[in-house]
């Protein structure tokens, strides 16, 4: 047999290099919402102070008193928020959230 036990090894190293590449990430750097280029280019941005979170809104105050609410549903991007956490929601014009970050104030 060509290779023998040798060209396995080889061949399992190289398939286990390739799968811990995968693990570099720390847990809340695999769940960090990113939008996409489309994301950015199309959707308007909103950013300001969670005053509400709903099952399927939530609101954001923004810097000048203004309260936006924004509709999400299990499609939209979030990361972990709560009540009081700036954040920035790339919304569509029919006030959809497709992606929401959390930012500093």
């Amino acid at each position: 047999m060509a290779g023998g036990w040798k060209g396995w090894a080889v061949a399992s190293a190289i398939v286990l290099c390739f799968t811990m590449t995968g693990c570099a990430k720390t847990g809340p750097e695999k769940h960090t919402a990113v939008p996409s280029k489309g994301e950015r280019v199309m959707n308007d941005a909103v950013t300001g102070q969670i005053s509400e979170m709903g099952s399927d809104h939530v609101s954001i105050t923004q810097a000048g008193g203004k309260i936006r609410h924004v509709r999400v549903d299990s499609h939209t991007k979030m990361d972990q928020m709560a009540k009081g956490d700036y954040v920035k929601a790339f919304v569509s014009d029919d006030g959809y959230a497709s992606t929401i970050q959390r930012v500093g104030p």
